[in-house]
């Protein structure tokens, strides 16, 4: 056997450690996270999703690391998308009038929220929508509760003109209503829990988003800002994947109620009933046949055009359209 001179070892020692370091770096880049914030609502139409997927590690094996952070409504987690204090946020169908104005776009449909009620105090006189007529009415401005409010009004042949609407927080709204400050609440779960609850008798359900699940779909959503849209389509490939983990997760049950109760802090109990009376699920693979034979888009055109139709939109040139909003290429991407 020939012997090897000394400097041909050398190069396959240095080719050696080469080849080591490159192994560490393909490691450390497949184990790169990211991080991410995540706006939510306190409710289980809102929160169940994202408690899922985090909990059951499908942000984690997508390489996310998320910070979850609460919010009142739609409106203020469009506004904290808008600064930049979070990434990701879920919004019901009120705040959807925003991305009609394009400051929002749509990259994952949640559901079709079933938890908005308007809810009368049989002690005002109120046993009927017509009898709202001249009374005070508790509604969350720029939110699904004034939706489900006009949408009951224009039923019943009036307008937000025939009644006082008294605007506050989402929070307030039960308070007021059972400290008799307000004759009707629009609101939604767990607000409308604990008004009926508090009411007992007393209360009046007039109108739910059942009553109007076909003519005005209540449409919940996932979105990013546009800016955020152009420049992150891998990461929001990898959240959309991980989401869709947590609906088929959700759909089945499993340990649903009790991470949801776990991230807002309510019973186990609760959230079980809440599940299965504020919210239509769906699975991944109904969400992307949605995105991809126009059913999802024609889901965003009925409620853009009762928007118009209830004057919380005004028809314009300027007015974007669901195809111009909501990506449906990248939630099919996201559900491969």
């Amino acid at each position: 056997m020939r012997k090897r001179h000394w400097w041909q070892l050398l190069i396959v020692m240095l080719l050696a450690v080469i080849m080591v370091g490159c192994g560490k770096n393909s490691a450390s880049q497949s184990t790169k996270t990211t991080t991410i914030k995540i706006g939510y609502m306190a409710n289980v139409n809102s929160a169940s999703l994202v408690a899922v997927a985090k909990e059951a590690s499908y942000f984690e094996k997508q390489g996310l690391k998320v910070k979850l952070v609460t919010f009142q409504d739609g409106p203020s987690i469009l506004a904290a998308m808008k600064s930049g204090s979070i990434d990701f946020g879920q919004i019901s169908t009120g705040a959807h009038t925003a991305l009609a104005k394009g400051q929002a776009k749509v990259v994952l449909f949640d559901s079709l929220s079933t938890s908005d009620k308007l809810i009368a105090n049989k002690k005002s006189g109120i046993t009927s929508i017509k009898d709202l007529k001249g009374k005070k009415v508790a509604v969350v401005s720029g939110t699904s509760s004034q939706v489900i409010l006009d949408t009951a009004l224009e039923s019943a042949g009036l307008s937000e003109s025939d009644v006082t609407i008294v605007n506050m927080s989402a929070a307030a709204i039960a308070t007021a209503m059972t400290a008799g400050k307000v004759d009707a609440a629009a609101a939604w779960s767990p607000s409308t829990d604990t008004i009926t609850s508090k009411l007992g008798s007393n209360a009046v359900t007039l109108a739910s988003d059942n009553d109007y699940l076909t003519k005005m779909p209540s449409v919940s959503s996932w979105v990013v800002t546009k800016r955020f849209a152009s420049k992150n389509s891998a990461l929001i490939k990898k959240f959309d994947t991980a989401m869709y983990q947590a609906m088929d997760y959700r759909v089945k049950g499993g340990n649903t109620a009790k991470w949801t109760a776990k991230l807002l802090g309510v019973s186990t109990s609760s959230i079980k009933t809440q599940l299965k009376s504020v919210i239509k699920l769906y699975t991944a693979k109904e969400v992307k046949t949605m995105a991809k034979n126009g059913a999802l888009l024609k889901l965003y055109t009925t409620q853009q055009n009762n928007f118009v139709k209830l004057g919380l939109l005004k028809q314009s040139s300027s007015l974007l359209t669901p195809a111009d909003y909501v990506d449906t290429k990248i939630m099919q991407t996201g559900a491969d």
